[in-house]
């Protein structure tokens, strides 16, 4: 099992060329065979090939259709995913499994591997009320964290989403339901990925827009919906050359550490008290859903819009190791807690299946 360490970006502009990973034993009560990760050639609609069309004429590529696509406009009319008809399908048969396995007297061990340990100190503080921590866009948490926008159905829609440091140094990951709509559904299109989104400036993407190539979610997920695998990566294609991770910098990925643990957890939340348009942060110890569940949650308000936000453990402020992601909420109006997956071995092959592209 693997520990990737944040890679971070010199004066904002030249990329730390070096990854830190460390190995640690796995016992073999965690050699069962990896879990299936799903991939697919991210869609580009017809539409977006227009737009291309009409900014960079007939040869335009997917990656110019896409960016031209996502107008200001069309970015600031883009609805939260949660809102969307699949993602509630998708919700509604998550639960009937989630309900099975509660009603299940044969659970999966709380931990399939062994995780490598960091040295470290952890705050002891819960935030459920949402913090904006006012970064500027510079700030090494900032940059690598940002909102996504896809379509879907007919329907544009946001999540947010976190660069996070592999050898590829293209991936960002997010929520699965952000990049396919899990049973009976398909991958999304017109993937884009807008680092330090910030409606407050007079450039809300003042990184630019990246566009997408490949989309990845494990199977688990696109067959079957189930909340324990909502996780999913985007492989990005380079901007003006750049690798999103060599430019911008990545977090770190970890799993395998207990489902108690001190996570920060970041996303753009768009309903009320928020309008989408800025980072904003909550933290806490997380507990597990329900006894032997596989999803863990914290004190959390953020709303929909959120989905697909990084949970930083052993975050200093600057840079940590993504832990999980945001999948759902415990209701619309007025929420108090954020659930993610647990980062066990299913992150371990997510990451694998994706880590070199």
């Amino acid at each position: 099992m693997f520990d990737t360490s944040p890679v971070s970006r010199r004066n904002g502009l030249t990329a730390l060329a070096a990854i830190a990973c460390a190995a640690a034993i796995v016992p073999s009560s965690a050699s069962a065979a990896p879990s299936a990760v799903a991939q697919g050639k991210a869609p580009v609609s017809e539409e977006a090939m227009k737009a291309g069309r009409a900014a960079h004429g007939a040869n335009a590529t997917e990656s110019q259709a896409i960016a031209a696509y996502w107008t200001p406009e069309r970015m600031a009319a883009a609805r939260p995913v949660e809102e969307a008809p699949f993602y509630q399908a998708a919700m509604a048969e998550g639960e009937r499994q989630a309900k099975i396995e509660r009603e299940s007297k044969s659970k999966r061990p709380d931990q399939d591997g062994a995780p490598f340990e960091m040295p470290g100190t952890e705050g002891t503080a819960a935030l459920e009320a949402a913090y904006n921590p006012n970064l500027t866009y510079s700030h090494p948490t900032a940059r690598t964290m940002g909102k996504v926008f896809f379509t879907k159905n007919g329907g544009n829609y946001v999540c947010s989403g976190t660069v996070v440091n592999t050898e590829g140094a293209d991936s960002v990951w997010t929520a699965g339901h952000c990049v396919h709509g899990g049973s009976g559904g398909t991958w999304h299109s017109n993937w884009s990925f807008a680092p330090a989104y910030d409606d407050d400036l007079v450039n809300k993407r003042p990184y630019g827009t990246w566009t997408a190539n490949n989309l990845n979610a494990m199977t688990s997920w696109t067959g079957s919906s189930n909340y324990s695998s909502d996780m999913g990566v985007a492989i990005m294609n380079t901007l003006s050359g750049r690798h999103i991770s060599t430019y911008l910098g990545g977090q770190g990925i970890r799993w395998n550490y207990g489902k108690s643990v001190y996570e920060n957890a970041f996303g753009y939340p768009a309903e009320s008290p928020f309008d989408g348009g800025n980072l904003w942060r909550c933290w806490g110890t997380s507990t597990t859903e329900y006894t032997g569940a596989e999803t863990i949650k914290i004190p959390c308000n953020m709303t929909r819009g959120s989905s697909g936000g990084a949970w930083l453990h052993g975050y200093d402020g600057n840079w940590g190791y993504l832990n999980g992601v945001n999948s759902r909420i415990d209701r619309i109006v007025n929420p108090t807690i954020m659930l993610s997956p647990y980062f066990d071995n299913t992150a371990r092959d997510l990451f694998t299946a994706t880590r070199y592209k």
